[in-house]
């Protein structure tokens, strides 16, 4: 069985860092970032800007207000934090332009907690607590489905005689 360590408190600046790491270990964005046209990363940037720029002139940003804001967008990239910023802020709506087409549940981003090699638990199981943890243990039950609500043979209780 493989353990997994429930003590550690994750921190943003740890998740931050770890987000960073991973996306510059993972050489497929990169690959991405070659094989789509220039013209069309102009387009979005663009877009981008165009939509900064409507949010200032809508909500009447004065300086003051848009040097706090770019305070702490500096401040992101400096502890390194623009990778977890973008997964955790953005990437949902990439996510769901991606699989608008899908009938049933849509995909999901990693977030910034994903783990990898986390050990998996199945349909039924317990999660564990740390030692001495006040509380009750987390229990869930439920039962996949198709999109037609018919239960999924090898899904959650599907499987689990009666």
């Amino acid at each position: 069985m493989t353990t997994f360590d429930t003590s550690a408190r994750a921190t943003a600046a740890a998740s931050g860092a770890s987000a960073t790491e991973r996306f510059q270990a993972d050489k497929s964005p990169f690959a991405a970032v070659a094989d789509t046209p220039k013209e069309r990363v102009d387009l979005l940037a663009r877009q981008l800007l165009d939509a900064v720029h409507a949010t200032i002139r809508k909500h009447r940003v004065t300086y003051d207000e848009y040097n706090a804001l770019k305070a702490w967008l500096i401040q992101v990239g400096l502890d390194g934090k623009w990778p977890l910023f973008l997964d955790v802020w953005v990437e949902h709506a990439v996510e769901d332009v991606a699989t608008a087409h899908r009938h049933g549940n849509k995909g999901s981003i990693e977030g910034p907690y994903y783990v990898p090699n986390a050990p998996e638990r199945g349909a039924h199981a317990t999660l564990p607590m740390r030692e001495n943890e006040e509380g009750a243990p987390l229990v869930s039950d439920g039962t996949i489905t198709s999109t037609d609500g018919h239960p999924l043979a090898g899904k959650a209780d599907a499987d689990v005689p009666d």
